[in-house]
């Protein structure tokens, strides 16, 4: 009777390895078989008699177990869907996030997503595809010292103003003055060399406001070729270096070799005038997105951001950034000043972001200082983020440093690196591109800056001064055709309609027999015989 037991209890547990041969679970782990013959699904489990009173907890606990499986049932059912919908919305909005196509951009936008920064980028596509037909357009050769200052018009596109090391300053139409500017204000020579130059107001008027080496801050009206003097040191070895105008406060902003920074009103009245760094300010400018902010940069290798609100001392800035070499400038972005550039005296160009100041990127790039050159700044294109800065190759440079991400394979030759424009993604630091012309190779452009529309780049190298406009092939250079050659054609019929000069001497009368295609013909048929 004991062994039947044991069978009876051994009997009660089934036998977890049982699985029939349509399952379609594919990780199953084996276990050995308790009975020797191969378990069914319909085989009956042996279950020992219970008492009465164990019925009721028997029930409970099947209603649990349903319960339970129930939930398990509903929870997988959850995320079989969920994963469904995932996958459906995946497939649908693939596109717009792979793509950088521009019309994915703006279906992001229109629908309040936040665009992605690939999408993003894929607005620099046309941008680029104009900067690459840039070609000279205009230029200038009449200064005899070097050009230092660059201005565009705030309203009329067409003008722009360069002033040069003697003071002479050039207000230059290049659409209708094609032979040259009309208006040339002869400077003083030595001592007048303009630091600095910005355009007042718009409309008819043609007012600029100028910072001379001479010691002075001036306000031109080219119009009537009359000036008004704002600031004077009165003193050779006392001179400003830098201004900005802020069209929103209606103040003039203007450093000098020593440190000092003055505001002024549109009108020359000075209103208050403080030491913010220790030695000469290279470059001031307002921020276009928040008119109050000034942002200042030092020969003493510092970069300040203040609030023209409250000014005090040079302890009152909001934010203060150090190179390792002085700064010549500090350019807020002209598509929403949400970033800012800065350009030092040998090889780093730094990319911050507005409003919190943070270092976000540093370029590497050639522009050292060289006495007899103007520096090197970097500036923005108007319409995009692009950073455009000249480049001057330096030998050791080019060895310590790695070339970029998409440097150009023919610019790796140090001895023949081409002094070109280059043009950088003020996001990733990129190099998009290289300007260049076969007529200024040697010239190494110190000053860029582009005019309101992106579309025309004012440059100055050295005493030149040029203006860059993309070239577009006409119908006809696109289709490949020559117009002023005589191509003949060897067609089966002998017929050249198709040329230029056939047409014309049709039209003369002029037309030679074309006896030599027919005495072959007759010959090839002689020998036929």
């Amino acid at each position: 009777m004991r062994p039947q037991k044991e069978a009876k209890d051994s009997s009660y547990f089934p036998p977890s390895g049982s699985q029939s041969s349509d399952d379609d679970d594919d990780f199953v782990v084996p276990q050995p078989d308790v009975s020797s013959s191969k378990p069914t699904a319909k085989r009956e489990k042996l279950v020992p008699k219970k008492s009465k009173k164990n019925k009721e907890n028997e029930s409970k606990q099947k209603k649990g177990k349903d319960t339970q499986k129930q939930k398990i049932h509903n929870k997988t059912n959850s995320t079989t869907v969920t994963a469904i919908e995932a996958q459906r919305l995946r497939r649908a909005h693939s596109l717009s996030y792979s793509s950088r196509h521009i019309v994915h951009y703006l279906r992001n936008v229109t629908q309040g997503s936040q665009p992605l920064f690939w999408q993003d980028q894929s607005l620099n596509t046309p941008v680029l595809a104009s900067v690459r037909r840039l070609g000279i357009y205009r230029t200038y050769l009449g200064f005899s010292r070097r050009a230092t200052a660059l201005a565009w018009h705030p309203t009329n596109p067409t003008i722009a103003a360069v002033g040069s090391k003697g003071g002479d300053i050039i207000v230059w139409n290049y659409e209708r003055e094609v032979s040259g500017p009309r208006i040339f204000i002869e400077g003083q020579g030595p001592g007048g060399s303009i630091q600095a130059m910005k355009f007042v107001g718009g409309g008819s008027s043609c007012r600029a406001i100028t910072a001379s080496i001479d010691g002075t801050v001036t306000a031109q009206d080219f119009i009537t070729n009359t000036h008004e003097q704002y600031l004077s040191t009165g003193n050779w070895d006392h001179w400003y270096t830098s201004l900005d105008v802020s069209t929103a406060g209606d103040v003039v902003v203007a450093g000098d070799n020593r440190g000092y920074v003055t505001l002024l009103t549109a009108a020359g009245e000075a209103l208050w005038r403080e030491r913010l760094h220790k030695m000469k300010v290279t470059h001031i400018e307002f921020c276009p997105r928040m008119p109050w902010c000034l942002v200042t940069a030092s020969v003493d290798r510092s970069l300040k951001v203040w609030d023209v609100r409250n000014m005090k001392s040079r302890d009152t800035c909001l934010h203060s950034h150090y190179h390792e070499r002085p700064v010549n400038s500090a350019h807020f972005s002209r598509t929403d000043g949400s970033r800012l550039v800065t350009t030092d005296q040998h090889s780093e160009i730094r990319v911050y972001s507005c409003p919190s100041f943070t270092h976000t990127l540093t370029i590497p790039h050639p522009h050292r200082q060289f006495q007899h050159l103007t520096p090197i700044k970097a500036t923005w294109h108007p319409l995009r983020d692009i950073i455009v800065v000249g480049r001057y190759p330096d030998p050791s440079f080019s060895s310590e440093h790695p070339p970029h991400k998409g440097f150009a394979k023919d610019m790796l030759t140090v001895t023949k690196e081409a002094r070109t424009v280059d043009f950088f993604d003020g996001a990733t630091g990129e190099l998009l591109h290289q300007l260049s012309d076969p007529g200024c190779s040697n010239k190494i452009v110190s000053l860029n800056l582009f005019g309101h529309s992106g579309d025309v780049l004012l440059s100055a190298a050295g005493m030149c001064v040029w203006i860059w406009k993309p070239k577009f092939k006409s119908e006809h250079e696109k289709k490949g055709g020559t117009p002023d050659k005589d191509v003949d054609s060897d067609d089966d019929n002998g017929d050249d309609r198709g040329t230029l000069k056939t047409k014309k001497r049709k039209a003369k009368g002029q037309m030679r027999p074309r006896t030599g295609k027919v005495i072959m013909k007759i010959d090839d048929r002689r020998k036929g015989y």
